[in-house]
């Protein structure tokens, strides 16, 4: 329960990526989108949350598809590195502005990725839980209903 809503919320702030992060390609770089590595991995990345719902939606009571489908995200957890390396080891239109070889970043601006960094944090732990509860509700229901129905 606990992977299937945290990848619900993945997905949201991954489209909300993607689409804000295609409108400010638009005017910076003059093109709404570019197969630049770090963007296409991104891109996978949002697929594979995608599939892992998908599988993970079928499996209902199934044991075997659920494991099935928690095998599926822990491997393709290995493509969040990858997202953060693409920008380093296969360069692109993305600038690398952390680490070395990276431009560095204006200290006002390390100040707002910080703030952002926290809020979007707390907002993921606000939604999880909200989504949790939601969830934890569907079940008592589910539960209840069936000790009804015998």
């Amino acid at each position: 329960m606990l992977a299937y809503t945290s990848a619900e919320i993945g997905v949201l702030f991954i489209t909300l990526t993607i689409i804000t992060g295609s409108i400010w390609a638009k005017p910076v770089w003059g093109t709404w989108w570019t197969w630049d590595p770090q963007l296409t991995t991104t891109f996978i990345l949002w697929i594979l949350y995608i599939v892992y719902m998908i599988l993970r939606s079928t499996a209902a009571n199934d044991e075997r598809k659920a494991r099935f489908a928690a095998v599926f995200g822990i491997i393709a957890f290995l493509d969040l590195p990858l997202v953060y390396v693409s920008a380093r080891l296969m360069r692109g239109i993305s600038p690398v502005v952390f680490g070395p070889g990276g431009g560095g970043i204006d200290p006002r601006m390390m100040v707002a990725l910080t703030v952002t960094l926290i809020a979007f944090t707390f907002l993921f732990i606000v939604l999880l839980k909200q989504r949790l509860d939601v969830e934890k509700m569907k079940y008592v229901i589910a539960s209840i209903k069936s000790e009804r129905a015998l």
